[in-house]
């Protein structure tokens, strides 16, 4: 195959699942796109940065077939399905042993709870593997946004936040029916295998048996026709495969920019929080393939004598704190500082004898607007880099060290409250 060819097949700019097929008529790779000519040509354009193994996928590539969706989140559950049922070899071998997550609808339970989870065992009935941590979440947002549904592990003795803002139904306090709760996770998991048109089908079919029989609660009839009006426009409105798309995209772009051996999968930032030393805290917050990954994210609590330690010695502190422990290993560290904050993490990464990558982000002394330059510095750089505001490179260091900082700025202020009580 090559572009001339792909142009022939007509391929629309609708979202959709791909197909890439050999000379044996065999399903070799499964994907999925919010734009599926655009999504299924970048596989052949010369600027892009793919891997050997997309590389060698690509030469074996005889034939392309394509499903078209209404949306991208049924894009999304359709490659998931599809990747199951056909198992096919690179989508395998692309995997890289990452532990993917599942959504799991707990069944075993008298009211289910429908949660992401990275762990499967014999309970509960699962969907997926989703490659990106980004769109199970954004998935059972989504599902949310139609069928009220049960998260939390315990069962609270009065209904919570997610009951007043309509996002459950309540059995805590038996707000509802063991049986019409049980309705609404036969919905969930019809949508999450693909069946939308049935869902829509059945709805349409009670609406019209409800004014066949001059139903005397038209009420019901509402909640149906809203139901059905709300799962066509949540679908619709809702772009994720576009993001993940871009958050991708922003890795391979900053590998490019940093000249890095290969693309970071995983990425640690830090960051540091305290007031003159006190209650002094630290953030380790991590993104896998240019998402946030909420599950790896580790606070520490600064252990050195408070009003002592500077920041750069804070950092030492949790850096030391943190390689003394058997997490994976990082691709690339971002720290929120400049060149001081650097020699300080490379002084701790050459104590453990890592080979990685740090840099710092810094936008200057008194310089904190969103339009302020970001400085980048490197070990051994006298000048730092200064990338355009445009830059995808620049967005996703951006948003590592503005993550980290949230999550220290969060951790220093619970601690805060709490000495304020005692």
């Amino acid at each position: 195959m090559n572009l001339e060819k792909i142009k022939k097949l007509n391929i629309p700019k609708t979202p959709g699942c791909y197909q890439f097929i050999n000379n044996k008529s065999e399903i070799i790779y499964i994907g999925k796109a919010a734009n599926l000519k655009d999504r299924v040509s970048s596989y052949w354009q010369k600027s892009t940065n793919h891997s050997p193994i997309k590389f060698a996928m690509r030469k074996v590539i005889k034939n392309i077939k394509y499903i078209e969706t209404d949306s991208e989140i049924e894009a999304l559950l359709l490659e998931s399905n599809l990747i199951k049922k056909h198992q096919p070899n690179y989508n395998i071998m692309l995997r890289d042993d990452k532990r993917h997550s599942y959504i799991k609808i707990s069944t075993e339970d008298e009211f289910p709870r429908v949660f992401k989870t990275r762990t499967i065992d014999k309970k509960g009935t699962y969907f997926g593997p989703f490659v990106s941590n980004q769109a199970t979440t954004e998935t059972l947002k989504i599902i949310r946004k139609i069928w009220p549904y049960r998260s939390c592990k315990n069962l609270p003795k009065k209904v919570c936040l997610y009951y007043s803002i309509g996002k459950c139904p309540g059995m805590c306090e038996e707000r509802i029916s063991k049986k019409d709760y049980h309705d609404i996770i036969k919905q969930i998991i019809k949508f999450l295998k693909g069946n939308k048109k049935e869902i829509v089908r059945e709805i349409k079919k009670e609406i019209k048996i409800l004014e066949q029989n001059n139903s005397t609660n038209p009420d019901i009839i509402d909640m149906l026709k809203y139901q059905l009006i709300n799962i066509e426009k949540t679908l619709a409105t809702n772009n994720i495969l576009s993001l993940i798309d871009k958050y991708a995209a922003d890795v391979v772009e900053l590998a490019k920019i940093l000249s890095l051996p290969k693309i970071p999968q995983r990425i640690e930032g830090y960051d540091i929080s305290n007031i003159y030393g006190q209650e002094a805290t630290g953030s380790m917050v991590v993104f896998s393939d240019g998402e946030a990954n909420k599950n790896e994210y580790r606070k520490f609590k600064i252990k050195a004598s408070q009003g002592e330690s500077n920041d750069t010695k804070m950092l030492k502190e949790i850096l030391e704190r943190r390689f003394n422990n058997d997490w994976p290993l990082p691709d690339l560290i971002v720290i929120d500082g400049a060149k001081a904050q650097v020699n300080a993490a490379n002084i701790i990464l050459k104590k453990h004898k890592l080979d990685i990558l740090v840099i710092s982000l810094s936008k200057g002394e008194g310089l904190r607007s969103s339009i302020a330059p970001d400085k980048i510095y490197f070990t051994g750089e006298k000048k730092p880099l200064q990338l355009p505001l445009a830059s995808p490179a620049l967005h996703i260091l951006k948003r590592v060290r503005d993550e980290s900082h949230r999550f220290a700025i969060q951790y220093h202020r619970k601690l805060k409250r709490k000495s304020v009580f005692k």
